[in-house]
């Protein structure tokens, strides 16, 4: 074999590696991209706390923000920088008046900001249709694991201590316990006829929350 034919052999071979490594980190970074759900793991959480009558809704988009829709929450995010978006920053605020969402209601929570920021590293993926109950366990039902995470990331904010809307607290075992006990709980997140629907956005909580959330009344909503 000549020189030139080992060279065009080796240029062939070295294109054939580089596509395959292409290939290779495109499909890393689309499972990248997908591995943080925004309709179910996103969307819901801030539409509960911040897409609200007053504050960041279609009607009122307090700020000209709009965070009830992926292209409205695009608005404050810097996809692949987490940290420097707009929608962290106010998360983190140290100033109240500041923060969002803002006293009386409670801060999100440091889980669902780093979830966030996570998302919007990766890419801030507008992943949908896997909101879908897979293998939802409602067999042993946990308070501490299973409801008060729920709570704190859909209810919490307009029901503790400090702002109890409704007389409401859902921030101690006690005022959970309380509306689990009398039926308003289970009435409220199914959005049943006759009680307050809640989130009051109007979107329900997905179906595994849903059922664990039935499925640790129905147990007698024990301290677990």
């Amino acid at each position: 074999m000549t020189t030139t034919k080992i060279h065009k052999v080796a240029r062939v071979s070295l294109g054939v590696v580089m596509l395959i490594a292409c290939l290779q980190c495109t499909k890393r970074n689309e499972e990248d991209l997908k591995s943080i759900c925004f309709e179910s793991e996103i969307l819901p959480i801030i539409q509960a706390n911040c897409a609200t009558i007053g504050c960041h809704n279609s009607t009122t988009a307090a700020d000209g923000y709009d965070l009830s829709t992926y292209e409205g929450i695009m608005r404050a995010v810097k996809p692949g920088n987490g940290r420097d978006s707009k929608i962290v920053k106010v998360m983190l605020e140290d100033k109240e008046e500041k923060r969002m969402p803002p006293p009386p209601a409670a801060p999100m929570s440091s889980q669902f900001i780093e979830l966030v920021i996570q998302w919007i590293d990766k890419g801030a993926g507008h992943v949908v249709g896997c909101s879908l109950e897979v293998g939802c366990d409602t067999s042993s039902v946990s308070f501490s694991a299973d409801i008060t995470p729920v709570l704190n990331d859909f209810c919490v904010s307009c029901h503790n201590a400090s702002a109890p809307s409704g007389g409401v607290v859902l921030s101690t075992y006690n005022g959970v316990k309380s509306v689990a006990d009398d039926g308003r709980l289970v009435g409220s997140v199914f959005h049943l006829p006759g009680f307050s629907p809640m989130p009051p956005s109007g979107t329900r909580l997905d179906e595994c929350k849903l059922n664990k959330i039935k499925a640790w009344g129905n147990a007698g909503a024990p301290a677990n």
